[in-house]
């Protein structure tokens, strides 16, 4: 099953009212592909989703925290559905930026 997460920041929108906030680009996320790593923020925490597909803006991640402090949609290792906008960082799966 793959859990439609609502809860995830919207990076394009803070980037646009936030210039200093650090994020990947538009274009860093146009170069996403499969097996990477990306960072996200649901809830006002981070984790790294690893990427099983994608389908134009819409990604598809296996969740890689064990642990959250705040309550979530999704655990560890569920599979979730998010924006290519929801991306902060982007990672190759040994942990080097893209």
């Amino acid at each position: 099953m793959i859990i439609d997460v609502t809860t995830l920041l919207d990076v394009v929108k803070l980037q646009e009212d936030y210039p200093d906030f650090v994020a990947v680009t538009d274009c860093d996320r146009a170069k996403l592909g499969l097996d990477m790593e990306v960072r996200l923020r649901s809830n006002g925490e981070y984790f790294r989703a690893k990427v099983e597909e994608i389908d134009g803006e819409t990604v598809v991640g296996k969740v890689l925290r064990e642990q959250f402090s705040f309550p979530q949609p999704f655990e560890y290792l569920d599979w979730i559905r998010f924006e290519r906008k929801n991306i902060i960082d982007i990672y190759v799966i040994n942990g080097v930026y893209y």
